[in-house]
């Protein structure tokens, strides 16, 4: 497979911002191998979004899914693929829904509908001033962009400080302390992106629906917090592992939980 594969699934998508980060070369190399991967494998689930959450997983590839639900009025999607490699079998994923694209890049694979990616109403675009953790776990670097989020929409509550802890969750390889990252000015979109790749062991999904985009104000503005302390846009995303295997300092990652 040559480079210009790749060049034209950046040039397709021209309202994605996309994210670079330093990497080794020896792991865009692996990558690109995982996807150059011959196979004849076929989803058992029936929607692309479930679909792709499969490929991610058996063939260990790290991907950001920003899904936009179809309506009842759109046919049912169907899955053709035959064999080939598994990029291959992506794109006949992707396919299936002509809101959708694929974009790569030199460390992770981004599944969007480049309509509405930059749209005001999409919550992912919401700016986060401030976003740093340093040596913490996926479910703390998920804790802190929780807190982040809630501090801009609900600041009254935060004047007089906060409390710090987060509980516990599930999968266990999340409490690995392996998350450094910071910046400025970083989209909702961003803060996930860049969790997941310092994790190494992770890809998030977010479904969008179509509801959600229209209107005279994004949905989330006027909305309380909820009676878990959050605001609703903080349950949005997930975070799903590409292997579950334990580390052989599973005891000690245990040993560091907060509550």
């Amino acid at each position: 497979m040559g480079d210009s594969k790749y060049q034209r699934y950046l040039l397709s998508l021209p309202l994605l911002v996309i994210f670079t980060f330093s990497s080794p070369c020896v792991y865009a190399q692996t990558f690109k191998e995982r996807l150059e991967q011959q196979t004849d494998f076929m989803p058992q689930n029936s929607f692309p979004a479930e679909q792709l959450i499969e490929v991610a997983r058996r063939f260990k590839l790290p991907m950001a899914i920003e899904w936009l639900e179809q309506t009842k009025e759109q046919a049912k999607p169907q899955l053709t693929f035959k064999g080939g490699s598994v990029l291959d079998l992506i794109e006949a994923i992707v396919r299936q829904s002509s809101e959708h694209q694929l974009l790569i890049e030199d460390r992770i694979l981004y599944v969007c509908p480049p309509a509405v990616v930059s749209h005001p109403f999409n919550f992912l675009n919401l700016r986060i001033t401030n976003y740093s953790v340093k040596d913490e776990s996926l479910f703390g670097a998920e804790a802190a962009l929780r807190t982040s989020i809630n501090m801009m929409l609900y600041p009254e509550l935060y004047k007089n400080g906060y409390g710090g802890g987060y509980g516990g969750g599930y999968p266990d390889v999340f409490w690995q302390k392996n998350i450094t990252f910071s910046g400025h000015d970083l989209t909702i979109r961003e803060i996930l992106t860049g969790i997941a790749e310092e994790s190494g062991n992770a890809f998030w999904i977010v479904k969008l629906k179509p509801e959600e985009l229209i209107g005279d104000k994004p949905k989330w503005i006027g909305v309380p917090i909820n009676k878990y302390g959050h605001s609703p846009i903080n349950s949005r995303w997930q975070f799903i592992p590409l292997s579950e295997e334990r580390s052989n300092n599973s005891a000690e990652v245990d040993k560091s939980r907060s509550f």
